[in-house]
């Protein structure tokens, strides 16, 4: 018999149980020509331990390593790699039954015409007995066997439990944007070109992730829902029956609103269930009208009804001071606390003490210490580095203020603050975290040494905090993956991007382009330059970058501007063409006279508040792809990105040499920045992470 079966396994992080699924391969390894084991993105040994299995035993593995970022996007890879007449797909955490590869082979290549073999499959989940699914009610007419399938009247083909001749599959591939469905989106596709045979004997026993597919609705589900359904609609170019795209469609948006309903997010279960209703099938069955119920009763139960003209009060906690707001953090946190105020009274209550400075209408600052207080005892007997030290008196006012105020959420700003969260759980219905950098991803970007922060102690505490708050904000959809990809329980996190930093005080329209009379061209960094990674940047720009540009114009300067300078940022100043500007007043007289900034970050997290003010006053911006990660930016229309620091100087001199480009990249950089980023969305984003809870 020959070898003609191509194996595709997508994996990322699989190294615990990527030797189990191969191992589960080898009483069928006389059929299998190729294992391809697709490593999309994985930090831990996944590929070390598939290569060594497949030495062990005798496999033909092939390890693909990719930067995908999905599952669906990695058996697209495995298939358009294949070599064999028929591709098996196999989860990394997943085993075949012993033979089962034999037994599809023989009933694939038994029935002419047929493009599918599917068997039985065992479903463990844990906690549970073992579940057998087994394959039925296929039959000859491929638009029926789809319809049906989409309305879940035949067993669903599990990953691992099914044969597909590679003709089948010519120009059928996985949605590469879900990861919910995008396995029945494929499945149906193929039953809609293809004949099918089915075989009652178990050949897969699969491990069903209740959490992690629960998290998958909890963090995102009105994306999750768009997304979806966008590429049900699809299937209509390949013949699938409308009203049954419908009703999965509607399907699905129920069974987002279940696992909404569990989780008392009540505002987004009600949206789902709109599109629920709007089936006239399903919005009128008895579960929608139970889910229905459920959503109103929590609503009651949870006291979220609010009197007529009760507005939402909202305090925020940070270690320093918020306001007035200089760099990063403090500019995160009061921007989101002026959105917060459009809602409601607002508190901003730092660590620290805070200046005398009165902040605008609806906020009020209050300082939890003074110089007195700083030697008095800590909350918490053990803090990892990094974490802040919080004296008592300071839990003690926060307390009071908590009594006295009657937030209805609170908001605490940065995984540093972790020893305030059980104590202010009791104080609130709604308890954030507000996660401006995922602070274990940034730490690894590094290696730890002595004083260094040790990433897997960062984790556990992101961990522990999910289990104790009610909703994470993170700045980026990226940043939601990341967190979403550990937190360990199915968990609400809102992505609350980065706004435009005081852009109450600017202009929306387009500055003019600022004069070459004094040079050309003026490079502007603004940063905080006491901060590792800014110092870093900074270093480069002086050392590497402004001399490479000056070779090309020799007028070229660089401010460097910001709070706090580093004796090494200091030591900067005093090379050739470089200017220090210490704490400014107002950074925007300098990037209105600047004619671009370059970003040559090389770790960090969260996204550049530097970036987005820049943009926003119409500032071009070179930098690494790092330096604008999370923030969706197109190259070549918004930023420029080299990821080498001889690249950023020559995209940097390119640009100067064009100044029909440089004109275009500030009208673009302006139009997305106040588009994207503006008061306006801040407005919306905060709206739905304060009030999509219970509402």
């Amino acid at each position: 018999m020959a070898a003609d079966i191509s194996v595709v396994i997508p994996a990322k992080n699989a190294a615990a149980t990527i030797e189990a699924a191969l191992g589960s391969l080898v009483p069928d390894k006389a059929l299998i020509l190729e294992i391809l084991v697709i490593d999309d993105g994985s930090d831990d040994r996944t590929a070390a331990v598939a290569t060594s299995c497949a030495q062990r035993h005798g496999l033909p593995v092939d390890v693909l390593s990719v930067r995908l970022g999905s599952a669906g996007a990695a058996r697209n890879a495995g298939i358009a790699q294949a070599k064999g007449a028929f591709i098996f797909f196999l989860d990394a955490d997943d085993a075949v039954m012993p033979g089962s590869l034999s037994l599809l082979h023989a009933a694939l290549t038994g029935r002419a015409g047929a493009g599918i073999a599917t068997g039985a499959s065992i479903r463990r989940t844990e906690g549970r007995p073992d579940k057998l699914k087994t394959p039925h009610g296929y039959g000859p007419d491929k638009r029926r066997n789809a319809s049906r399938y989409l309305r879940n009247e035949l067993w669903p083909i599990a990953m691992g439990s099914a044969l597909v001749a590679k003709w089948a599959t010519a120009d059928v591939r996985f949605p590469e944007a879900i990861g919910l469905d995008e396995d029945t989106c494929y499945w149906t596709a193929l039953l809609a070109r293809a004949d099918v045979v089915a075989i009652d004997a178990p050949v897969l026993l699969y491990n069903h992730d209740e959490e992690r597919m629960t998290r998958r609705f909890v963090a995102a589900p009105r994306e999750t829902f768009v997304a979806v359904a966008k590429e049900l609609g699809r299937l209509t170019a390949a013949g699938v029956d409308r009203d049954a795209l419908q009703w999965r469609k509607a399907w699905v948006a129920q069974r987002i609103a279940r696992q909404l309903i569990k989780h008392r997010m009540f505002k987004d279960a009600a949206g789902m269930m709109r599109a629920v209703l709007a089936h006239r099938e399903l919005g009128r069955g008895w579960k929608a009208l139970q889910y229905r119920g459920r959503i109103l009763l929590g609503r009651l139960s949870r006291n979220q009804v609010k009197a007529p003209g009760r507005k939402r009060r909202t305090l925020i906690v940070s270690f320093d001071p918020a306001f007035p707001a200089v760099s990063g953090a403090d500019l995160r946190t009061f921007g989101n606390a002026s959105a917060a105020a459009t809602f409601g009274p607002v508190r901003l209550a730092s660590i620290r003490a805070a200046e005398d400075i009165a902040p605008p209408s609806g906020i009020r600052t209050v300082s939890l210490t003074d110089q007195a207080d700083t030697k008095s005892h800590s909350v918490g007997w053990r803090r990892i580095n990094g974490e802040n030290r919080i004296p008592r008196v300071a839990l003690t006012r926060l307390k009071r203020l908590a009594r006295e105020f009657r937030p209805d959420t609170i908001v605490v700003e940065s995984i540093w603050l972790f020893k305030l969260l059980r104590p202010l759980r009791r104080l609130t219905e709604q308890l954030i975290l507000d996660m401006h950098n995922i602070e274990s991803s940034v730490a690894e970007q590094g290696p730890a040494g002595p004083g260094q922060l040790v990433p897997s102690d960062i984790r556990k505490l992101e961990q522990r905090a999910a289990t104790i708050v009610d909703r994470i904000w993170v700045c980026s959809h990226l940043d939601r993956e990341r967190l979403a990809a550990f937190v360990g329980r199915p968990m609400p996190i809102d992505v609350v991007p980065n706004g435009i930093p005081r852009a109450a005080s600017m202009a929306a329209e387009l500055p003019a382009a600022p004069a070459t009379a004094n040079g050309f061209p003026t490079i502007i960094y603004v940063g905080h330059l006491g901060y590792g990674p800014n110092v870093e940047a900074a270093e480069k720009l002086a050392n590497v970058i402004l001399p490479r540009i000056r070779r090309a114009l020799p007028s070229a300067k660089l401010q460097l501007a910001g709070r706090s300078p580093s004796p090494r940022s200091r030591a900067l100043a005093t090379l050739h063409g470089i200017e220090l500007i210490d704490s400014p007043e107002d950074i925007g007289p300098l990037l209105s006279a600047a004619h671009l900034t370059i970003v040559p970050l090389a770790m960090g997290g969260g996204t550049r508040i530097k970036i987005l003010e820049a943009m926003a006053w119409g500032v071009p911006v070179v930098a690494t792809p790092l330096a604008v990660e999370g923030l969706d930016l197109a190259n070549g229309e918004d930023v420029l990105l080299s990821s080498s620091d001889e690249g950023l100087a020559d995209l940097a001199v390119e640009l100067c040499s064009n100044p029909a480009r440089m004109a275009r990249l500030r009208a673009g950089a302006h139009q997305t920045a106040w588009s994207r980023f503006g008061p306006q969305a801040t407005r919306e984003a905060v709206s739905r992470g304060l009030d999509n809870t219970g509402q």
